[in-house]
């Protein structure tokens, strides 16, 4: 006879809730190397652990939960452990920590491993290995799931810290200071064995060694400074590196009345600032690409000007580059780079005061840019236009939101027709090409930041490959908004296959009822076939019981402007 039925999702939203273990008011002392690794996690700021669990880590996540009350979100697959901790310091600034087991374990991250690394996320996988046990006594841990990650990290060139057992501590700290100072991901290796040795003395923790920043000479500011003044059009490009200094970047350009444009993980740097003219690089399309390219200087702030950004080169040919970096390189193919290394924000103070006291002559503001009409709307009920939709999307979300975008053909949509209003308003994660990148992240946002909504942009693919990810969320009951732009289609193969004139039969699979799905999966599901949907369908939604998913059925003959570009 069987027992009462288990509920379908958890009745609290752990984010909010109580840890599951309220940890005591005294930790008592560490006995194991195993408490001691838990009780450094702590003193490093880990607030929360993302993690599949495994025979190599339950330990460790075991007293992380017993001696602290973290808590400790269960992903289901690996990849996903470490897609959440990406996105939550891509969403917070903060290092992201999980862990997950030996072998197989590991292995399954090294997609999201590589996104992260890639894409220069401070970030702490602690990972197990069992290839010191002898294969006789442990033919499973020690035999078939013996591997030493060193073996494929290293030729991935992924940073690895390991410790051999008593240095756990010393090790964890070198680790974290390496993905603090670098802002690096960094693999932490663990030995089996750790929960049986017993605590080792721990000798004093180095700090940091001296920072010894480089920062641009006055006369490098001045040579700056003319090479701005001399020039007929300057265009301001804010990047990453530049997310800090926003208050300097729109004083630069109300001083000199030009134009900012933004890499897309700079969206929102400046806010809704009359000066902004949209994103830099593969992103620029009608007025923006007009201003870029009229450009006789580029002030180039925290920017990595990879080929991408450059649109292969086109928008730095004969330009003369003022490059404000950490590590300014020359830029090929420009007509003159000037480096000006150090702090984004400080480097474009002084640039500013310098112009200021050579007294700057001023422009004429270009016109703030108005959204440009969408005269070519191929909307058919069943089929809506990707643009459109996410234009009408833009009031209907709220405004205190993050955008998560995951990878493949729909992804410039909701980069150019939403707002982003804010610095790390917008979460784009390309650095591995990798489709299925986003939805851990997006629900890792959530969790960590739910004074704002979620919102993740994702296609029907990358929806499929991470529906374990998916039922993270509806089992936490987080408030996240999943838009599916559904276009029945492998979307980036479509497009191949026509240009290269091939017949497009393989990369259709027609549409499917994503609303159901996640409905069964105990998410709210909601179908938008026809113009207005939208509106009510996020307008029904009841962020307390979990996540929306919106099955947007999307045209197939709107080309993203990216395409011309990678």
């Amino acid at each position: 006879m069987s027992g009462p039925a288990e509920p379908a999702v958890a009745a609290v939203h752990p984010a909010t809730a109580p840890p599951a273990t309220v940890a005591p008011t005294t930790v008592p002392p560490a006995t194991t190397v195993v408490e001691q690794l838990a009780d450094a996690l702590v003193a490093l700021g880990c607030d929360r652990l993302f993690t599949l669990m495994g025979a190599g880590n339950l330990w460790l996540v075991h007293h992380l939960d017993l001696r602290h009350g973290t808590p400790v979100h269960h992903l289901r697959h690996e990849n996903g452990a470490v897609g959440a901790a990406d996105g939550l310091a891509r969403a917070t600034g903060r290092v992201g920590w999980c862990t997950v087991t030996q072998g197989p374990g590991f292995t399954n991250t090294i997609t999201a491993l590589l996104t992260a690394d890639r894409g220069r996320v401070p970030m702490i996988l602690l990972v197990s290995d069992t290839s010191n046990l002898d294969p006789q006594r442990f033919p499973f841990a020690g035999g078939v799931q013996a591997l030493a990650p060193e073996t494929i990290l290293g030729p991935l060139g992924i940073t690895t810290v390991r410790t051999s057992g008593p240095d756990a501590v010393q090790r964890l700290y070198d680790a974290h200071r390496i993905a603090t100072e670098q802002s690096r991901t960094v693999v932490y290796v663990m030995p089996a064995g750790l929960d049986q040795l017993p605590a080792a003395a721990v000798g004093p923790v180095p700090g940091p060694p001296p920072a010894t920043p480089m920062e641009a000479t006055g006369s490098e500011i001045a040579r700056a400074a003319s090479a701005v003044l001399n020039s007929r059009y300057p265009v301001v490009v804010a990047g990453r590196g530049a997310v800090a200094a926003g208050a300097r970047i729109a004083e630069l350009a109300e001083l000199l009345g030009a134009p900012v444009a933004t890499t897309v993980p700079a969206s929102g740097v400046l806010g809704e600032h009359p000066a902004v003219i949209g994103p830099f690089g593969g992103f620029s399309i009608g007025r923006t690409e007009e201003l870029v390219a009229r450009s006789d200087c580029l002030i180039v702030i925290g920017v990595a000007l990879d080929a991408f950004q450059t649109r292969k080169g086109a928008f730095v040919t004969g330009r003369t580059i003022v490059r404000i970096d950490t590590d300014p390189r020359p830029v090929d193919g420009a007509a003159l780079t000037v480096p000006l290394p150090g702090d984004a924000a400080a480097v474009t103070e002084r640039l500013v005061a310098e112009l200021r006291d050579r007294g700057a002559p001023p422009r004429t503001p270009e016109p703030p840019l108005r959204p440009e009409p969408i005269t070519d709307d191929v909307s058919v009920p069943g089929a809506l236009d990707p643009r459109s939709l996410c234009r009408r999307l833009d009031p209907v979300l709220p405004a205190a939101r993050r955008v998560v975008v995951d990878n493949g053909h729909f992804g410039a949509f909701p980069v150019l027709y939403l707002t982003h209003r804010e610095p790390r308003s917008l979460i784009w994660m390309p650095d591995f090409g990798a489709v299925g990148s986003s939805l851990a992240a997006a629900y890792a946002s959530a969790v960590a930041d739910p004074d704002r909504t979620t919102v993740l942009f994702i296609g029907d693919c990358g929806l499929f490959m991470t529906l374990g990810d998916l039922e993270t969320a509806v089992r936490e009951r987080v408030p996240l908004v999943v838009v599916c732009l559904n276009d029945g289609a492998a979307g980036s193969e479509l497009v191949h296959m026509k240009d290269w004139g091939c017949p497009p039969d393989q990369a259709i699979f027609g549409y499917h009822d994503i609303a159901a799905l996640a409905t069964g999966m105990g998410a709210q599901g909601r179908s938008v076939r026809e113009v207005g949907d939208e509106a009510a369908a996020f307008a029904s939604w009841d962020p307390a019981r979990g996540p929306l998913v919106l099955d947007c059925h999307i045209s197939r003959q709107v080309r993203s402007p990216l395409y011309d570009h990678v």
